[in-house]
């Protein structure tokens, strides 16, 4: 399963699915209900310290960007970091949902065999639509480095045997297409290098999980999620 659920809870998405689809799933998400129910609308809020960064978001309208003097990005850029280490809320959220996860397998509600899948979005799923387009390029390392933080915390405290990854390429998908649409800030316009620097970064995501880890990738087309809502111009 892709891991969101228009369902109104963990526990809820948990039986249903279980339920619609006895012995078939292998791995199963808690729905991303709550806050998360937009795919990554709710990590706007992640660079609330600095709001010079943020795009004036609105649903189903361009994602505009203003003009900053090289200063006025490194202002905004330092403030941000003064306020401390970027919290995605990523490895809170698996790891309360788990919670959940564990006394319904416990009461035989879920399959022993079933894991928890938790699902990562790449860094410009949140950098593209949130940040301004002078700042991305040095928020990327930023947020990149919170993401990571997220899948190591996720790891130490989920068991690995019953834990899957899943990391969502989103925008990615239109980068790596040459989207008119989407520009990245990297590559220099030259796609080849586009796509270089696209899987070098997805490797590094998939270089944070541990080998008994289960991992996969979820691409993620526009017209065929929440991301064309999210994002479309």
């Amino acid at each position: 399963m892709v891991g969101s659920v228009p369902l109104p809870n963990t526990e809820t998405v948990l039986r249903q699915c279980s339920a619609a689809m006895p012995g078939r799933l292998k791995r199963i998400p808690d729905g991303e209900t709550g806050s998360r129910n937009y795919f990554t609308m709710f990590q706007a809020h992640v660079f609330a310290a600095s709001p010079t960064l943020l795009t004036l978001f609105v649903n189903n309208a361009p994602v505009k960007s203003g003009s900053f003097t090289p200063e006025e990005v490194d202002a905004g850029i330092e403030k941000l970091k003064q306020s401390g280490p970027l919290e995605t809320g990523y490895d809170d959220a698996a790891i309360e949902s788990y919670g959940v996860f564990k006394k319904m397998r416990e009461a035989g509600v879920i399959s022993k065999e079933m894991r928890f899948q938790v699902g990562i979005p790449t860094t410009p799923s949140v950098i593209m639509p949130f940040i301004q387009a002078p700042f991305r390029a040095k928020t990327e390392p930023l947020y990149e480095e919170a993401l990571f933080r997220a899948i190591r915390k996720v790891q130490d405290t989920i068991p690995h045997e019953d834990l899957a990854i899943q990391i969502d390429v989103a925008l990615d998908t239109a980068f790596w297409e040459g989207s008119e649409i989407f520009k990245p800030w990297f590559g220099d316009g030259d796609h080849e290098k586009t796509k270089h620097y696209m899987v070098d970064y997805i490797v590094r995501m998939i270089g944070q999980i541990d080998q008994d880890v289960e991992v996969g990738l979820h691409n993620c087309y526009g017209r065929l999620s929440p991301l064309r809502l999210m994002v479309a111009q």
